[in-house]
């Protein structure tokens, strides 16, 4: 594992979730996913992270801090 295939790999976490990639892509994706604890870690975090995001607007317009202020309760949560 190498800091440069993590970064690459971080760096394709939203379309990941978003499903927008190649199969080439996932499969790599997924790959380094099973191999890497860091990026593992990540990924549940960024997709908790929808999640929540999904369950606390429910339609509404989204305030423009809201991200910020999820992520900051979710490391509280799990730190």
């Amino acid at each position: 594992m190498t800091v440069d295939t993590c970064k690459g790999v971080e760096h394709q976490l939203q379309a990941y979730l978003d499903r927008s990639l190649t199969p080439d892509e996932v499969g790599m994706i997924e790959v380094h996913l099973g191999e890497c604890e860091y990026c593992r870690q990540r990924y549940h975090f960024e997709a908790q992270l929808r999640e929540t995001v999904k369950t606390v607007c429910c339609g509404d317009p989204v305030p423009n801090d809201l991200v910020d202020k999820v992520r900051l309760q979710l490391r509280a949560q799990s730190g």
